[in-house]
């Protein structure tokens, strides 16, 4: 169930993200922990923040350049989003 929240929030983009807490919570802190984004946003967890890096080979396994209409729409795209979501705690509260 945890899991699914948080794959349900990816799709939708109303979850643990920086570009929520810009949007609906500007007092909370909305720069990505790694350090490299100023907002953190969705495709900056899913292709480029280095904390994800170990765990992104599971999102690879669905699609090799990382599309996130591959990723968000599909079913292959999706079983591996919970398997990115349960391993790495993505779009977790952190």
């Amino acid at each position: 169930r945890h899991t699914h929240t948080r794959v349900i929030q990816a799709i939708t983009g109303h979850g643990f993200v920086g570009t929520y807490y810009h949007l609906f919570l500007p007092d909370l802190p909305s720069s990505c922990p790694c350090g490299t984004s100023d907002i953190q946003f969705r495709l900056h967890i899913l292709s480029e923040c280095p904390l994800y890096e170990e765990h992104r080979r599971l999102l690879l396994a669905a699609s090799q350049d990382l599309s996130p209409s591959a990723i968000l729409r599909t079913h292959k795209g999706l079983t591996a989003l919970a398997k990115f979501i349960d391993a790495s705690n993505a779009f977790g509260k952190s």
